[in-house]
Formats: C-alpha cells, sequence, structure tokens
C-alpha cells in the first residue's frame, strides 16, 4: 500500500488563504481561483518550501514590488492589476493571521489601467432608465432579459446568482428571494421588490418551464449560463447607446451599489445586500461620491433597514 504524501508546507498556505477569500472576503470561486493562481505563482519565485514560515516572517515590500514588475513583461495591465490586488489580499492575510509582523499591503501601489478608462464604473440613473427601456417587452425574449436585467440592477445579483435561480427561490407569497448557499456558506434572502417580481411573473407566465426547475432558460428550455446571460445584457447596453457591449452584467451590479451610496446607504448595509463577508470589499463604493466619504467614519446602524 503506496504511503499518501503529506501537503507541503505551501500547500497548506495557499488552502489556508483559499479559505480566507471565500469565507472571509467572501469572494466568488473564480475570483479565489485566479488570486491563488498568482499567490502560488509569488510563493514559488521567491520563496524555498522547507523554510517558507520563516522566510515570510522576513518578508519586505520590494520583493513584491519587483515581482510585479517582473510579471508585468508576461501581462497586460488588467492581468496585472489581478495579480496586484492577489498579493495585496494576501498581505493582508498574513498580517491578520500572525504570519507577518505588518500589513504589507500598502506597498503595492494602484496599477493604471487606460485599457478601462473609456467604460463607466457604473450607469447613472438616466443611463439606466434608458437600457431598461431598451427591451421589447411584447416578445418572449424581451421579457426574460428585462426580468434579467431587473435582477441585476434592482438586487445587485452577480450574473452567476441569477443564472442559478430556480422557481423554488422565489418566494411570492413573502416578497423574499432565496439565494442557494455556495459551498461552505449560508444561503441569503432579499426582499422581492414589486418591480422586479412583476417582471418574473411576466416572463413566466409567457414562459412556463418545461423538464427544468432553472428560472431563466434559452429557447429549447435549456438553463442559461452566467457568460450567455452576461452577453444579453452586454448587447441591450450597445442597442441602448451605451457604448461596448463588454459592458455586461456586472457593471449593473455595480450600479446598483453605486446608487445606494449615492443616496445615503452605509457600506455596512451595501454590503450585507451585495452578499461581502467583508467591508473591505465594499469599500471600493466609497469612492464613487466624495461627499459620502465624511459618513464612512460614523458609526454603523446594527440594523439594516431594508
Amino acid at each position: 500500500m503506496n504511503n499518501i504524501a503529506p501537503n507541503s508546507p505551501l500547500d497548506l498556505l495557499i488552502e489556508g488563504y483559499q479559505h480566507h477569500l471565500i469565507e472571509v472576503a467572501g469572494l466568488q470561486a473564480s475570483t479565489c481561483q485566479k488570486w491563488t493562481f498568482f499567490v502560488r505563482l509569488f510563493l514559488k519565485a521567491h520563496f524555498k518550501p522547507k523554510a517558507l514560515t520563516s522566510q515570510l516572517r522576513r518578508l519586505q515590500p520590494g520583493v513584491l514590488l519587483s515581482f510585479v514588475l517582473q510579471q508585468s513583461e508576461h501581462y497586460p495591465p488588467g492581468q496585472l492589476q489581478s495579480l496586484a490586488s492577489a498579493l495585496r489580499s494576501f498581505c493582508r492575510f498574513l498580517c491578520a493571521t500572525g504570519q507577518h509582523p505588518r500589513d504589507l499591503s500598502v506597498a503595492l501601489p494602484a496599477i493604471s489601467g487606460s485599457h478601462r478608462q473609456d467604460l463607466p464604473r457604473y450607469l447613472s440613473p438616466a443611463q439606466l432608465k434608458r437600457l431598461l427601456k431598451s427591451f421589447d417587452r411584447r416578445t418572449l425574449l424581451g421579457k426574460r432579459d428585462y426580468a434579467i436585467a431587473l435582477c441585476l440592477a434592482r438586487l445587485g445579483l452577480r450574473a452567476g446568482e441569477v443564472a442559478s435561480l430556480t422557481l423554488e427561490d422565489l418566494d411570492w407569497r413573502n416578497g423574499r428571494l432565496r439565494l442557494a448557499a455556495p459551498k461552505n456558506r449560508r444561503e441569503r434572502h432579499l426582499p422581492l421588490p414589486g418591480e422586479v417580481g412583476k417582471a418574473l411573473a411576466a416572463y413566466l407566465r409567457s414562459s412556463p418551464p418545461v423538464g427544468t426547475r432553472a428560472l431563466f432558460r434559452t429557447r429549447n428550455q435549456r438553463p442559461m449560463g452566467s457568460g450567455w446571460l452576461s452577453e444579453r445584457v452586454g448587447i441591450a447596453a450597445a442597442r441602448a447607446g451605451l457604448g461596448d457591449p463588454r459592458k455586461r452584467a456586472h457593471l449593473l451590479r455595480h450600479t446598483f451599489a453605486t446608487h445606494l451610496v449615492q443616496r445615503g446607504a452605509s457600506l455596512k448595509a451595501v454590503a450585507d445586500l451585495l452578499g461581502h463577508a467583508s467591508l473591505s470589499t465594499t469599500q471600493v463604493y466609497a469612492k464613487v461620491n466624495l461627499p459620502m466619504l465624511r459618513a464612512v467614519a460614523q458609526p454603523w446602524p446594527e440594523e439594516v433597514r431594508r
């Protein structure tokens, strides 16, 4: 009988970091996979497996900066931004778990993403209204895509969350929507606004599910994947004259959160609605409205007003 080799110190560290990303930061599996890839790449490039723990405690900012500069020869700006985000997150993880005496995340400056300067981070209320008006709700396709857009824009859901919705997730009696729990996380319940409920009901009346419990389906009754669903939003954005069709589903999630902050919602409230386990993930929305930055330092209410 062959002995099973124990996990290496590097593997154990990566497993702990991945658990932190899912349970504490509340990130999606795709982001976790990308960030752990970059962190593993960094660790393998600079540390000896047998001395990983002691070497990590002596990690210096210059090592982080040098690694990012080296990788700039291999990755475009968008990928470099992800790499830097991964290393910042990893530094915060090391500090929080006592594996490094300091938080070195501030050592990595923001990386310019000139390729994204023509894409707004969110839609204005007028732009969002124009996008929603672009759907022809006289057709089955228009009713479906309009309902999808409202789930993204009025509830702030991720494309994957919308794609995974089933009939059982709709609690019509109590006006709530259930979001199934990813692995090792609790499910969430969100209030179902009347506007969203009416759009869903209109779609379901026009296209009752056949052979599937999936809420959103293709014309041949196959469940829609998140990529396909996101593409439909991009097509609508282009049709509404909002530019590049790559402005897809996540733009509406950013729009939802941004509008909440601009109307005075606390970051704690926005974090709860978006399903963020850590407020650090939500703090990016404090940048969208400078007057709101003054409110960030104020105490958050214990309960979120729904």
